[in-house]
């Protein structure tokens, strides 16, 4: 039990020390950060009646995150995602869960999240607490972050995040009870993504 123990705790110390050095390799890491449209996933799940277990995403999805390397505890972060921007691989699907049954994209077009509260475990992983808001209604939502690899990319050569977060919502605390007795009420939801360098933005 005691080798086993001390195995997994060398095996983090190993994977959060690689993690440092890949990110000093990095010189001058920027503090600010915004989504990779094309290496980012919001991703989910929900139980179908027992039968199956349909998955889908979001399209559309923007983010910026503040965070330097050398003040963790300084991190923050937001994101908003386009709710007509759904996709199951259902065309009919996604139309009803467009409608008021469920997100009810005409007169909730986003959805978002605002953080309050960054806590580093260790290099690696963080909890993220902050304020979600689906359907006009805002709850705190605890997201578990892991930071995949910080390095300057091999293809663009500019420095990269890779990271994976992820919570469970329940989507009748909201009112989206549609079939809550058929599909899943508490959806896990992950997201894959990448930062790059936020843009800069023009100013008068």
């Amino acid at each position: 039990m005691v080798n086993t123990i001390i195995k997994k705790s060398t095996k983090a110390l190993v994977v959060s020390s690689a993690l440092a050095v890949t990110t000093l390799a990095s010189a001058q890491l920027p503090s600010q950060w915004q989504l990779d449209d094309s290496h980012t996933r919001v991703g989910f799940s929900v139980d179908h009646l027992g039968f199956s277990t349909t998955m889908g995403h979001f399209n559309d999805v923007d983010g910026v995150v503040n965070y330097d390397i050398n003040a963790p505890s300084d991190t923050s972060m937001s994101f908003t995602v386009a709710t007509d921007s759904i996709d199951t691989n259902w065309d009919a699907r996604d139309e009803h869960l467009r409608n008021e049954d469920f997100f009810d994209v005409a007169n909730h077009p986003t959805m978002t999240f605002e953080s309050t509260q960054v806590n580093f475990l260790n290099p690696q992983q963080a909890t993220v607490t902050g304020d979600f808001t689906m359907l006009g209604q805002t709850k705190p939502l605890t997201l578990n972050v892991t930071l995949n690899k910080i390095a300057n990319s091999p293809l663009t050569g500019e420095p990269v995040v890779g990271f994976r977060a992820s919570a469970v919502i329940d989507r009748t605390a909201y009112g989206m009870t549609t079939f809550a007795d058929g599909i899943t009420t508490d959806v896990p939801i992950q997201i894959d993504g990448e930062l790059v360098e936020a843009a800069e933005t023009e100013t008068e």
